[in-house]
């Protein structure tokens, strides 16, 4: 969740952990927060979802437990497009819900007062160029004062090349600090080619991601390598995980950037 210094808010997906039980669904409503202006979906498949159901759910008193304003998404892929992907491997509820909200969500974005934050997004367009979810992600670069982090996604090594054929996606990645790594730092999300451009170095990368169970999720050595790294509580980090370092806090003000963890 992105809070801006105006108070508006952005939600970047909802997917929700299975094996401690937490949900953005219970998680915001427990924090005082029922109304978020902008959902963003940068990935159309079940895990980016799961919690979409229960977010946009009755609380009892005929209200949504979080109402989300408006929707932000790979509008390239239309509702007839993403049911057909979706029904051959089986339709989970999240995407039933995000269908239905799609259906519902037929006007552009609120104007919203971001203050200090700014957004912009690219995708690669289907059916021209791909026709998987994961290389049709939205990747959103978010800037506020020295912050500069790129979503991604899911987007795989054959979308990051696609992308990278545009010039401005390719300016956007210069300026980035923070990097969330795509595919919750798997290896199908790793791209060389990004890390070859003159100025992409960010500084510090973040894993998004349950435990680790497969070998392709052994990738912390090979994003570390490609970060400059920060001070961080006596010593220097290049890569911070949600399994690791439980909520990652990031602060931006106009003296700096700060960042906390509490598992």
């Amino acid at each position: 969740m992105v809070t801006a210094d105006t108070g508006s808010r952005m939600l970047i997906d909802c997917g929700s952990n299975s094996t401690t039980g937490w949900r953005p669904s219970r998680h915001l409503p427990s924090s005082g927060i029922r109304s978020i202006d902008m959902f963003v979906v940068t990935n159309y498949d079940e895990d980016h979802v799961t919690d979409l159901p229960n977010l946009r759910a009755s609380s009892g008193d005929g209200q949504p437990n979080v109402q989300l304003k408006s929707l932000l998404r790979n509008k390239t892929v239309s509702i007839q497009a993403l049911r057909q992907m979706k029904s051959a491997g089986g339709m989970g509820y999240g995407t039933k819900e995000l269908l239905s909200m799609i259906t519902e969500y037929t006007g552009g974005p609120l104007s919203v007062d971001w203050g200090s934050l700014s957004y912009n997004i690219f995708s690669n367009s289907y059916p021209n160029d791909f026709t998987d979810t994961n290389n049709l992600s939205l990747v959103l670069f978010l800037h506020c004062f020295d912050l500069n982090l790129v979503f991604p996604g899911d987007l795989e090594t054959a979308g990051w090349d696609k992308l990278l054929e545009n010039d401005k996606f390719v300016e956007e990645l210069k300026s980035v600090n923070v990097f969330v790594a795509s595919h919750h730092g798997r290896e199908s999300g790793r791209s060389d080619s990004i890390f070859q451009i003159e100025g992409v170095m960010p500084e510090i990368v973040i894993f998004s991601d349950a435990g680790i169970q497969f070998d392709t999720q052994n990738t912390a050595e090979w994003y570390r390598k490609r970060s400059r790294g920060i001070k961080f509580r006596g010593g220097k980090r290049h890569v911070f995980s949600t399994r690791r370092d439980g909520k990652i806090t990031l602060e931006a003000h106009s003296h700096g950037l700060t960042i906390n963890t509490a598992v």
